[in-house]
């Protein structure tokens, strides 16, 4: 037999109402038509799958065994219709990861070039690689703002998408003995420590933060020294005042970009320019 499957998808819709015109209802399609369709069907299999009766249909054995055979994949298949729908539909994008970023790329207007069509944003604010691995495996956000994982192993199926490249500075006074203000984060205090080291700068009182945005007041108020985004800082410039301050040259490339669920990959090609 070769049976079209909206006819399947018919019958399963039937037996599960127990009424054609709840069936038609359901699948929208007018109720002479499924009646034509449910007749090929019986048809084409040679059997009869349902009984009238007064308030609806019954299922005959044959149908029943029918049902039994296809209805979890019927209803897995059409679940699967309405999650899609939804999903290439929804105008609303979930995001998480670096606020820091995400500030940035907002306050400079790169949002446009990054996005191909306009949607409303949903945002979660994390700089935790174990929640944002948990988020995007299970399909809770679509897609996340973070720099590139180099000491973390996420789930196979997350993709890294660079989109540009930041630098880490130093800023200092002329005063060495001021704290150093550090980001409460292994491998930004690592790579902040040994470039004090290599410019014999005694490491003295150290000030930590959990979130990158308290370093800049901290240092640009002349409480502390400490590690800046370049490009961040340029766009402070003016409000800074540069005289009082040396900057070094570049220390640490940063790579930041989107992480995303490869099986999500349709739905990133849609909204960027990537």
């Amino acid at each position: 037999m070769n049976i079209n499957f909206e006819y399947y998808k018919i019958f399963y819709v039937i037996a599960k109402n127990k009424n054609i015109t709840k069936a038609a209802n359901e699948l929208n399609i007018s109720q002479p038509a499924i009646s034509r369709m449910l007749k090929t069907m019986e048809e084409q299999m040679q059997t009869k799958l349902f009984i009238r009766i007064s308030k609806g249909v019954i299922l005959t054995n044959e149908g029943k065994e029918l049902y039994r055979l296809i209805a979890d994949n019927i209803d897995n298949i059409m679940k699967s219709e309405i999650s899609f729908s939804k999903l290439i539909n929804n105008k609303t994008i979930k995001i998480a990861g670096n606020k820091t970023y995400i500030n940035y790329l907002i306050k400079n207007n790169k949002l446009d070039s990054i996005f191909t069509t306009n949607f409303s944003i949903n945002l979660i604010d994390t700089n935790s690689f174990d929640l944002l691995n948990n988020l995007l495996s299970n399909n809770l956000i679509d897609f996340a703002f973070i720099s590139e994982p180099t000491n973390y192993q996420f789930n196979n199926e997350l993709i890294f998408k660079q989109l540009e490249e930041f630098h880490l500075v130093y800023l200092s006074n002329n005063d060495n003995n001021k704290p150093i203000v550090l980001l409460n984060n292994n491998k930004f205090s690592d790579i902040c420590k040994k470039y004090l080291q290599s410019i014999n700068v005694n490491i003295g009182n150290i000030i930590l933060v959990d979130d990158y945005d308290a370093i800049d007041p901290l240092i640009s108020r002349g409480y502390a020294n400490g590690f800046l985004i370049k490009e961040y800082l340029n766009n402070n410039l003016s409000k800074l005042n540069t005289s009082k301050f040396n900057i070094s040259d570049n220390i640490f490339t940063i790579k930041m970009g989107i992480l995303y669920n490869k099986n999500n990959e349709f739905k990133i090609k849609e909204y960027f320019n990537i």
